[in-house]
């Protein structure tokens, strides 16, 4: 091997990684959010958002956002995405699979077009309103710790709350998936 490769890895591991650092969990993000809408099989589809939830933690993380990114693993992956493959689990076993709903009967084309609406409206009002005007900060600085504290500290019973919530949603369906035994 040569020296000098070796050398830029224990010193800037992340020069030989580069952008395939971003651009491979970038992918993977959009394949399996892709899946998740297209597949059948609701435990396939409720696996497939987990992965990508994963993919854009790494993302976040690749892009330097570390606590976004630890955030999106921790509460994403492991609160909310195990509550919805919970519930799925949870509920009786032939009703796995997608039913038809009222636009089932547009087919693949009229669900783009739909999409495509909704993201040509959704840019127009992005890109049109105020903030879109403003100049971007030269750099936006938040530590860890400050955030911990604030969140630990202003934000507290917020935090409580939302962990309540998410117990009593679990314990619902938990509730509702139960069949009546005479």
């Amino acid at each position: 091997m040569n020296c000098e490769f070796l050398k830029t890895f224990f010193t800037d591991p992340m020069k030989l990684v580069g952008e395939w650092f971003v651009i491979l969990p970038a992918l993977v993000l959009l394949l399996s959010t892709a899946a998740a809408v297209v597949v059948r099989n609701l435990i396939h589809a409720a696996l497939l958002l987990t992965l990508s939830f994963i993919a854009l933690g790494i993302t976040f993380i690749a892009l330097g956002a570390e606590f976004v990114g630890f955030v999106q693993l921790l509460v994403y992956v492991g609160a909310v995405a195990m509550i919805i493959v919970f519930a799925i689990l949870l509920t009786r076993p032939d009703q796995l699979t997608k039913s038809g709903s009222a636009l089932s009967g547009i087919g693949p084309a009229g669900g783009a077009a739909i999409g495509f609406a909704l993201l040509a409206a959704l840019l127009t009002f992005v890109f049109s309103s105020p903030m879109a005007r403003k100049p971007l900060p030269a750099s936006v600085s938040a530590p860890v710790a400050a955030i911990g504290e604030a969140l630990m500290g202003d934000y507290v019973v917020v935090l409580i709350v939302i962990g309540v919530l998410l117990t009593a949603a679990l314990v619902g369906a938990a509730v509702i998936a139960m069949e009546d035994k005479p």
